[in-house]
């Protein structure tokens, strides 16, 4: 078996894709952290679903406790709980160390048995010299990726964005109106928005009815008023009339007395 696989270079074959996947898992996660960074640059509504997420978990915490102790253990956690193709990124970086172990693993192996053999270390070897260019990759894509440098640039920036960039004042702005919401809820009936509409309108239609029907009162009570004391000073002005001339008749004689009620008796009669 050993024989076989040396025959058909199998072990070059896994050392070359090894280190190919590792290469290229670290340039994923190198645009993984760009497109994160890149996201912090926006002060204003976040447009990627990661920073939405830590954004409503930190007003959350914010809401329930009314401050964050630690920012940056909930940044470390939600970049903790980021993950794509259903890796994290802390697995990201660990799978092209891992790609770089089964490289060397296949090149020491390769190593091992040309050297038992009657094979050269390095003379002639090329599982060594393949083992130290995957090695070489590797480091150089490390270098060029860089994602410790990225990860603590991300936390940083993601704190900046959580502490200075409005996020907490939005909340406050957000709590006040739950607030005002939760008066209005306590104070009135759950309905619905259309309902609500109908039910405001037809409370002002009510106090303005009610308003009118109370100055339609007063004017009608203000005429009545009046009415009787015109009615009163009919009265008054009538009574006067009757004892002005109940005085004129006293002041008469008594022969033109009879006259004049003679006359009245024939004018009332006929």
């Amino acid at each position: 078996m050993l024989e076989f696989i040396m025959e058909q270079n199998i072990l070059l074959y896994v050392l070359a894709a090894a280190c190919i996947v590792g290469a290229a898992s670290q340039l994923v996660l190198k645009q993984l952290y760009d497109r994160l960074i890149r996201d912090t640059k926006n002060t204003g509504e976040p447009e990627g679903k990661f920073q939405q997420q830590l954004r409503q978990r930190f007003q959350y915490c914010v809401h329930l406790n009314e401050k964050v102790g630690d920012v940056h253990a909930l940044i470390r956690r939600s970049i903790m709980e980021y993950r794509f193709w259903g890796m994290n990124l802390h697995q990201w970086k660990r799978f092209g160390g891992g790609c770089l172990v089964v490289s060397l693993l296949c090149a020491f192996g390769g190593t091992m048995a040309l050297l038992q053999s009657g094979g050269s270390l390095v003379a002639g070897n090329t599982y060594f010299w393949m083992g130290a260019l995957a090695l070489a990759v590797m480091a150089g894509v490390y270098g060029i990726t860089e994602p410790g440098y990225r990860q603590n640039s991300l936390e940083v920036r993601l704190a900046d964005y959580l502490l200075n960039s409005g996020a907490a004042r939005d909340l406050r702005e957000d709590a006040e109106e739950e607030v005002f919401e939760e008066e209005y809820e306590n104070t009135t009936p759950i309905v619905s928005v259309a309902e609500g509409r109908k039910s405001r309108r037809k409370a002002r239609s009510e106090v303005a009815a009610s308003s009118e029907s109370k100055a339609a009162k007063e004017k009608r009570e203000l005429k009545e008023n009046l009415a009787r004391v015109k009615a009163s000073m009919k009265e008054t002005a009538a009574e006067r009339d009757k004892e002005r001339g109940a005085d004129l008749l006293r002041q008469m004689d008594p022969g033109e007395q009879e006259r004049i009620l003679r006359e009245v008796l024939k004018e009332f009669l006929s």
